[in-house]
């Protein structure tokens, strides 16, 4: 027998070069379509594939055998017939191509030719099925949580033995806003001390009695009050740099002078800074102030000596970094120099931890009386406010809330603060403000010096 394989473009062609080549007698034993790449592997091209034979003799069922296998001869080409292959449309008729007409037949319709569907599936897919599975779902979920609270239990008791658990998630809520360890257990503790334990159940009542702790662990000194009847209140500003001392220093400056309506001298060391001088000189010709530049300590004494008549004088020194031996030594003898009856401490509220604590530590070297915490509005945790505080045993005087002069400024309220560390949003306190307030000043101010940092 004689076989051979033929590939062409399409069907009709592969047939057209059997039928050349072996004569109508050929026999069709096989047939394939492919692709292959070509343009560089850029294109795919489709080719047919007929392997061909020529001289196949059909087998009968010989005499003598009981069982012998018998094979069909396959179709051969005829000499007066086309040959024709067949493809299905996708409205279930065929179409038959060919070297002649195309013609079309009628198949049974895409419903009759679908498989039979497994009862086994069909059950699987009914809505009781997909309840149990749901419920089974659903189980799985509710053991897979209560092995994430039972891991999270025994976390909580081994980083916080002491911690009683029906206070647990209030200690945590204290810890994620940055209360020391220390702190968050002992406030804790007390309340588990101090609430009956039907009590405990309730979030609104366990917050109130956490705010009322926390309130009594925040000193705060009120306003800066005249306690002189002869010369004037001098208050001075240190702190780090960038923590907005100049800022702070005329917002003062504004709600004394156009809102209670002092007479308000201010004087400023800090000449290191660019454009210091000119930020704080445009604040005290807007008020209408008087303010005196130093450069020493005897510069400093004159300047307080030269503005007696005034009520208040405040003193805006130069940031310095905790770190700076000199300048400290150097800004402790301005202070010794101007003998001022309070010494401000400023602090942001957006530095961290290890930060501020540095700062507490070589600033209190050089003598403070209260704390003033900026940038507030800033701060993603307050907690620090409370550890620095209890720490060094300073009572707040101010918060800043903004950069607005002279609006955002506040009182230091221990409520409100006990509030922002538990994580609630309180009413910000209204601004410093009196009957006295001068519209008129306070618009100009805002306009000619615009927003600070």
């Amino acid at each position: 027998m004689q076989l051979r394989t033929y590939s062409a473009a399409t069907m009709a062609e592969a047939l057209k070069q059997v039928k050349q080549d072996m004569g109508s007698d050929a026999v069709i034993l096989h047939t394939r379509t492919y692709h292959r790449r070509a343009w560089l592997g850029l294109r795919r091209q489709e080719v047919v594939e007929i392997t061909a034979g020529k001289g196949l003799q059909t087998l009968g069922r010989g005499n003598g055998h009981k069982s012998a296998r018998r094979t069909e001869a396959l179709p051969r080409l005829a000499p007066r017939q086309e040959v024709a292959v067949a493809s299905v449309r996708s409205d279930g008729a065929s179409i038959t191509y060919g070297p002649g007409a195309v013609r079309r037949s009628a198949l049974p319709p895409p419903e009759a030719m679908i498989a039979p569907v497994d009862p086994r599936k069909a059950l699987l897919e009914t809505p009781a099925a997909n309840t149990a599975v749901m419920l089974g779902l659903t189980e799985d979920v509710a053991s897979l949580k209560n092995m994430v609270r039972d891991l999270v239990k025994s976390t909580r008791v081994h980083q916080a033995p002491t911690v009683p658990e029906e206070v647990m998630d209030y200690y945590l809520t204290l810890i994620q806003n940055q209360v020391a360890e220390e702190l968050a257990g002992d406030l804790v503790r007390t309340l588990k001390a101090t609430v009956r334990p039907e009590l405990l159940q309730n979030p609104e009542i366990i917050r109130e009695r956490l705010a009322e702790q926390l309130e009594k662990m925040l000193p705060v000194s009120g306003p800066i009050i005249r306690t002189k009847k002869v010369g004037p209140h001098v208050v001075a500003l240190i702190g780090p740099t960038g923590v907005g001392k100049t800022t702070t220093v005329a917002k003062l400056a504004a709600n004394l002078k156009l809102r209670e309506g002092r007479r308000v001298g201010l004087i400023t060391i800090d000449t290191f800074r660019i454009a210091a001088v000119d930020q704080l000189k445009k604040y005290a010709d807007i008020i209408g102030s008087p303010l005196k530049v130093v450069n020493t300590p005897e510069d400093l004494r004159e300047a307080i000596a030269a503005m007696h008549d005034c009520e208040f004088v405040l003193i805006d020194t130069a940031g310095r970094s905790p770190t700076d031996a000199l300048k400290l030594n150097e800004l402790k003898s301005f202070l010794a120099a101007a003998q001022p009856d309070e010494v401000h401490l400023v602090l942001s509220t957006t530095a961290s931890q290890s930060c501020i604590e540095s700062a507490v530590a070589r600033f209190g070297e050089v003598g403070m009386d209260k704390m003033i915490f900026t940038k507030l509005d800033e701060a993603v945790h307050v907690g620090t406010v409370l550890n620095v505080i209890r720490k060094v045993n300073k009572s707040l005087s101010y918060v800043t809330t903004g950069q607005d002069v002279p609006d955002d400024i506040e009182v230091g309220h221990a409520r409100r603060l006990a509030q922002l560390i538990l994580g609630n949003a309180p009413a910000p306190v209204a601004p410093l403000r009196n009957l006295q307030n001068s519209q008129s000043s306070t618009a100009a101010l805002a306009a000619g010096a615009g927003r600070s940092a």
